[in-house]
């Protein structure tokens, strides 16, 4: 009995075997039979990519012959594209720059030892408060010291015009804490004059004016000054070098 039982166990293990072994053979199979579908869908793929891109070659070869019949039409329009700048320059714009040129021209200026001054101020007694002294020290009663003195400082009310003494051109216009606003001019052949202690000034750098122009007023004197009073500031210079303006001013005098 247990010897038929065992053959039967057998033949079941067999069938089962039999039956795994089948299954295995059967997957097996079906995998290869895809991977084989696989690989001739990728080999089409790859046949349509290079017949595509053989067409593109083709037609990009095609478009490429093209321009040589555009470039051959080309040249017959060319006469009238350089035809139109030669229009286009003409001899009117050229004479601007010299016109130009002639406006920015400086004035002349021919101020000298001998020229006769041009009164800055009048109407008032003239009094030099503080005058010219380079050589010796001065007294400044505001500041109280003793020291040397470029300009000379003139009596005037406020509100008194001052003139330019001589034909000048205005180099700059500033507003300075000892003399407020001061106006430099260039009187020609290194020679400047400076005006201090004003207001009312509408000048700027670069303006020509004439002997006897308004160029401003008499200001409030500043904190350097009060003990002096209102009064104009006035220095002149050759090359660098201060001179005394009542040497000038003695000219117009006599």
């Amino acid at each position: 009995m247990k010897s038929k039982q065992r053959k039967v166990r057998l033949a079941i293990s067999g069938v089962l075997l039999a039956a795994v072994v089948a299954t295995g053979i059967y997957a097996y199979n079906q995998d290869h039979a895809r991977e084989e579908q696989a690989r001739q869908e990728e080999e089409a793929r790859l046949s349509e990519e290079q017949e595509q891109l053989s067409q593109d070659v083709n037609t990009s070869n095609a478009d490429a012959d093209m321009p040589e019949e555009t470039a051959q039409a080309e040249p017959e329009a060319a006469p009238e594209i350089t035809e139109a700048p030669e229009a286009a320059v003409t001899p009117s714009a050229t004479p601007e720059p010299e016109e130009t040129a002639s406006d920015t021209v400086l004035p002349e200026l021919s101020f000298d030892e001998n020229t006769v001054l041009t009164a800055p101020v009048s109407g008032t007694s003239g009094e030099i408060l503080i005058p010219y002294s380079m050589d010796r020290t001065v007294y400044f009663p505001t500041l109280g010291v003793y020291k040397c003195s470029p300009a000379i400082a003139m009596a005037a009310d406020v509100g008194t015009p001052v003139a330019a003494v001589a034909r000048s051109q205005v180099l700059s216009v500033e507003e300075d804490p000892q003399t407020g606003v001061t106006v430099t001019m260039d009187m020609g052949n290194g020679y400047q004059a400076v005006y201090g202690q004003l207001a009312d000034v509408t000048l700027q750098a670069g303006d020509l004016v004439e002997a006897g122009t308004v160029i401003g007023t008499v200001s409030d004197p500043t904190r350097y000054y009060l003990e002096e009073g209102s009064n104009l500031y006035f220095a002149m210079s050759k090359d660098g070098t201060s001179l005394d303006p009542t040497e000038y001013l003695a000219l117009q005098a006599e």
